[in-house]
Order: C-alpha cells, then structure tokens, then sequence
C-alpha cells in the first residue's frame, strides 16, 4: 500500500507541479519528484502590502499561467479529481447525503467523529503537500485581508486574450493580483459563471462546510459550503 501511495503521490505532482513564471511544462519522465516540487516552490510570489506581510501566488495551484484554471480539489484532499460526491469524499464516511458522517475536522457528534479540529493540518492542505511546504492554502482571515487590501475589477477579454478576469490593485502598493473565473464542482457539473477558492478553515458549527472565497463579476466574499465541492486553489507564501 505504501508503494501504491507513494505512485499515486507521484502522479499527483507531476500533474501539479508545475511552477508560475514557467512558459512550459516539465517532462515528467525527465524531472525528479523533489525538482517538481522545487517548481511548485519556485512560483511567483506577489507582494501586496499586506499588513500581515504575507505574499500570494501569481496562479492557481496547477496552473503555469494566471489565466489557466488549475486543479480542482474537495477541501481538506491532497489529490485532485473531477467528481466530488460525499461517496467519495476522502474525509467521509462513504455514505451520502444524510447519512454522510465526517472523520476528521469536526465539532458536532450528529456530523461525524468529533475532534474539534478547525484548521486544515499540513497533511491535509494540498499546497503544502505539493510545495514540500513551500506554499499553503490561506485562511478565512488571510483571504478578509486580501479582499480588504485591494481593490477589485472584472476585466472582460484581459488583454485581448479572450480570458475574463477578476483583478485586485493593492491600495498599499498598487501591485495587481489575477484571478481567471474557474469556476468549481458540485459533484460531476461544473459551475462556470464565478469563482470559488478554498480557505484553510473549516465551519465550526456546521460540520459539513468549509469556507471558501466566491468571487462574481461585481463583488467577492467569504462564504460557507460543503467540503466534498472541488474548488481551485490560490496559495499563499510561508508558514
């Protein structure tokens, strides 16, 4: 099992581990696990005069490009996929809807097995399992400051690269951030008229959500919703 784990480990990475200055992907026959990582590492960081200091990737995790939309992940998984149903659901008891039970990062016994974790663990942050912990997913609080830091526009066809964008300018240093509207998952169909990015933190009182970040055309806000959704993934620097 172990070595069945560490292929399918492998895979993952090759798939995600491409970094965000980089023009092309890399081989995965020729790179190494631990090169494909430094990869991950090595993407941009930008710096938007945040109070807290923190700096945010140029792209989704999975994306060489601010304008590609990266893996979608249910939150608290480290491998991406395309369906997103509580059945198989990682954190979960295999069941579905009202009889689906959680195992981990949960603070209600009619939800599942109470551990009043609320904070996603680094084992279970995709970021950074595939940077070696280089890169994280935000928390609620860090993407409040994001949100707060800059100011926001829908750009439609940026550049006249047929992309739509949501792009926030720093109100400290007038750095810019980019966001390609990637929609999410809600089982096999996919959303494609907003933006939804995950959050590290888990909702207290509902055992079955997580927050994330919703991004439309005209606003962007923390919101709450079920953790089996697959949502890309916008990380950020440091510990």
């Amino acid at each position: 099992m172990k070595k069945i784990r560490n292929v399918v480990v492998s895979l993952v990475v090759a798939f995600i581990g491409v970094a965000c200055n980089s023009t092309e992907k890399p081989s995965a026959n020729n790179t190494s696990k631990q090169q494909q990582q430094e990869e991950i590492g090595s993407a941009d960081c930008i710096d938007l005069g945040l109070p807290s200091g923190k700096k945010w990737a140029a792209c989704n995790l999975g994306a060489s490009t601010p304008e590609e939309y990266g893996a979608y992940f249910a939150w608290g998984e480290i491998e991406p996929k395309q369906t997103f149903e509580w059945n198989n659901y990682k954190l979960g008891n295999g069941e579905t809807d009202s009889k689906i039970k959680m195992t981990k990062y949960c603070s209600q016994s009619k939800r599942g097995e109470v551990d009043n974790r609320q904070l996603l663990e680094a084992a279970d942050d995709a970021a950074i399992v595939l940077s070696a912990g280089k890169w994280r997913i935000p928390t609620k609080e860090e993407w409040e400051e994001l949100l707060n830091g800059c100011t926001w526009e829908w750009v439609k066809n940026y550049n006249g690269k047929g992309f739509d964008m949501k792009v926030g300018t720093s109100k400290t240093n007038g750095n810019t951030i980019l966001f390609p509207f990637s929609g999410y998952y809600n089982g096999t169909a996919f959303i494609k008229d907003e933006m939804e990015f995950w959050t590290a933190n888990q909702k207290v009182d509902n055992g079955l959500d997580a927050y994330y970040v919703r991004m439309m055309t005209h606003n962007q806000s923390v919101k709450n919703g079920p953790r089996k959704q697959g949502m890309p993934i916008r990380a950020i620097a440091g510990k």
